[in-house]
């Protein structure tokens, strides 16, 4: 008989993305998703940027009748969005083209927007 086993720290793991994925900073969140989208330059994608509800949150598919390997997609931004998250779903975009500095990167850009 099947067994059903529940992770013990699935809601703590819950509250802790939550935590990172929202700011109370002030700044174009749009805009800044923008910005990072256009420095990814996922191949072949065609993004749509717009304002979400809860939580940063990117649908992406296969765009058909587009040639081979096209993509759509969709990055849903809230208002309470942080820096981090808004740039860790842009970099999902690029696939293996993202390297390990690009986070890093995307964030120093957004600062240097700031000042």
């Amino acid at each position: 008989m099947p067994r059903i086993e529940l992770d013990p720290w699935a809601e703590e793991r819950r509250e802790r993305e939550e935590l990172w994925q929202s700011s109370s900073e002030s700044f174009d969140r749009i805009a800044f998703a923008e910005r990072a989208v256009a420095l990814v330059r996922p191949p072949l994608t065609t993004v749509a940027i717009c304002e979400g509800m809860r939580r940063v949150r990117l649908e992406a598919g296969r765009q058909w009748g587009g040639p081979p390997g096209a993509q759509w997609a969709i990055l849903s931004v809230p208002n309470n969005a942080s820096r981090r998250a808004i740039a860790t779903a842009v970099l999902s975009l690029g696939g293996n083209v993202a390297r390990p500095w690009s986070l890093d990167l995307l964030l120093a850009m957004a600062r240097d927007a700031t000042r």
